[in-house]
């Protein structure tokens, strides 16, 4: 039996597939991963990748966009469920305030941070292997969970039950996240991509795990200044916009009048980060933290070494 119809068995044998010969494909070189496509073998170093998809997430405020050089797959060797990602390479503009940030995508910088951070549940794992063509192919081990995203407008409670019964855990749970940011620097490295849908939480062990290092800036306060958006987004129970505010019933027309440019996020202008105008009862050290990431901050954070000695405080004091 050949491997080709050795892997053919082992697949039907695993997955109930039955991919007829003449469609089933091994991939060893994976700069074209446009062509990849359920069914395929990623064949890496020995190892065997079965393709079954795309990994999707949101993208510029659309839900559920395909992620095209990301695999779904399962290591044939293993029964492991793994995510692959190949290289791709991306560059774009993002801005805090005034300043404008160039972002760019770096496979090699990701497989440094995997490395660094091997065996530190607070972060995905995986490996990179190298392709015949010398493609930086990083393989991750899978996190069952929901992401915080997902997790938090979800939670089927009213603002203020949830502010009270719910937010004070999940601040805790921030904590671990924000020092392993801080941690993650002090190795030299940052994230590079924090966002809502960047945390995922662990089903079994209900950890907050961050994952996808591959963005990159030339700018180091980047991170420190993404974490006040994973605050706000707990605070506010989900992404809370002057529209969406202004066109509530269940905001006075006093609290839509206090409302001005000043309170919106410094990255999201039409974001409201100032949410104790909102709601009165945010008490004010954790006030004060967000104030310090709205368009026309208070004050700065010089580090995220001072904003953890700022939020470690505010949930001694209030929470």
């Amino acid at each position: 039996m050949s491997d080709k119809e050795q892997l053919l068995e082992k697949i039907n044998s695993m997955m109930g597939w039955k991919i007829p010969a003449h469609r089933f494909k091994i991939v060893t070189d994976t700069s074209e991963w446009m062509n990849i496509h359920r069914g395929h073998i990623i064949s890496l170093n020995g190892k065997n990748f079965l393709v079954r998809g795309n990994m999707n997430e949101p993208r510029f405020g659309i839900d559920d966009q395909p992620k095209y050089w990301v695999f779904s797959a399962i290591e044939l060797e293993t029964g492991k469920e793994k995510i692959i990602k190949t290289v791709f390479y991306e560059e774009f503009i993002s801005h805090i305030g005034i300043f404008k940030i160039r972002c760019y995508r770096s496979p090699e910088k990701e497989s440094q941070i995997l490395e660094s951070v091997r065996g530190d549940d607070r972060f995905m794992q995986g490996y990179t292997i190298y392709d015949q063509k010398e493609n930086n192919v990083r393989i991750i081990d899978y996190i069952k969970g929901v992401k915080l995203f997902h997790y938090i407008p979800n939670i089927p409670k009213t603002h203020k039950n949830y502010f009270y019964e719910d937010l004070p855990e999940l601040l805790h749970k921030i904590l671990s996240s924000i020092e392993a940011i801080r941690d993650l620097h002090k190795r030299g490295f940052c994230h590079g991509d924090i966002r809502n849908d960047h945390i995922i939480i662990e089903s079994n062990t209900r950890i907050f795990r961050w994952i996808d290092f591959d963005l990159k800036q030339d700018v180091t306060d980047f991170d420190m200044w993404s974490v006040g958006n994973i605050i706000c987004y707990a605070v506010a129970k989900g992404i809370l916009t002057f529209d969406a505010a202004l066109k509530s019933k269940q905001f006075s027309n006093e609290i839509k009048n206090s409302l001005d440019a000043s309170d919106s996020s410094a990255f999201y202008e039409y974001r409201i980060m100032n949410l104790k105008k909102i709601y009165d009862y945010i008490p004010e050290r954790l006030s004060d933290i967000l104030q310090h990431f709205t368009i026309r901050p208070k004050a700065f954070f010089r580090d995220i070494d001072e904003l953890l000695e700022k939020y470690q405080e505010m949930l001694i004091k209030e929470f």
